[in-house]
């Protein structure tokens, strides 16, 4: 019985509800995330502190501390999960990815079959509307990332190097300094976002592809047993 109604949520909610491999690499445990949120919000506080503050009383060197303590522990909680922690090398890293895909084939099979059995018809279109939608956004994306994708990682190598070259320790970072480092922080997480999204698309367009071909398979074997 062919089933109706087919919408990009329901579709995205089944991916979301897909098991992740236990101890993946890419794998963001809530553990990480909440390191990153901590760190993020001690260095924010540091600064603040480090610029309002009077600088000649010593609770503002010890806030200071404190928060910059609170950073680094949070940060190498979220870098380094795993305790001893492992280097990475070609072989172990080749292994992992084959046991990635061994674990996540036989969900994006399911996926597929769970998909095939709405209309081909109705999964062409949505696949369309897909495709549509990732040209489009393929056009946007650059106005936020310019053409970094083209040319590597070297120009921000240069941008970097140009930035730090004259820093001294401890810091001394000016208001517009740190507006300049937010703006920066918010533009590159709204990037982040884009691209998330946009990948979230080509991954719906290629299972709508992959399905609608295999329910055009099926439905002429459909219509010939039901017509007998």
């Amino acid at each position: 019985m062919e089933q109706t109604g087919l919408t990009f949520r329901a579709l995205n909610d089944r991916i979301d509800a897909l098991p992740e491999q236990p101890g993946a690499s890419l794998q963001l445990s809530r553990k990480t995330q909440l390191a990153y949120s901590i760190g993020l919000m001690a260095t924010v506080l540091g600064l603040l502190a480090a610029k309002l503050l009077p600088s000649n009383q010593l609770y503002t060197l010890a806030i200071t501390l404190v928060m910059l303590i609170i950073e680094l522990i949070s940060f190498a909680i979220a870098i380094i999960p795993k305790f001893p922690p492992r280097l990475p090398g070609f072989q172990s890293e080749r292994r992992e990815c084959a046991d990635e895909l061994d674990f996540d084939m036989p969900h994006h099979l399911a996926l597929v079959q769970w998909l095939s059995e709405f209309p081909s018809e109705e999964l062409q279109k949505l696949a369309d509307y897909a495709n549509h939608r990732n040209e489009r956004m393929k056009e946007k994306l650059p106005l936020l990332t310019g053409s970094l994708e083209k040319l590597g990682i070297l120009p921000i190598v240069v941008a970097l190097y140009i930035q730090f070259r004259g820093m001294h320790w401890p810091p001394q970072l000016s208001w517009p300094e740190i507006f300049f480092s937010c703006v920066l922080i918010l533009c590159y997480w709204t990037c982040m976002l884009q691209v998330s999204a946009r990948l979230r698309v080509q991954l719906f367009e290629s299972l709508l592809k992959k399905a609608a071909t295999k329910a055009e398979l099926r439905e002429p074997q459909s219509a010939q047993a039901a017509s007998t």
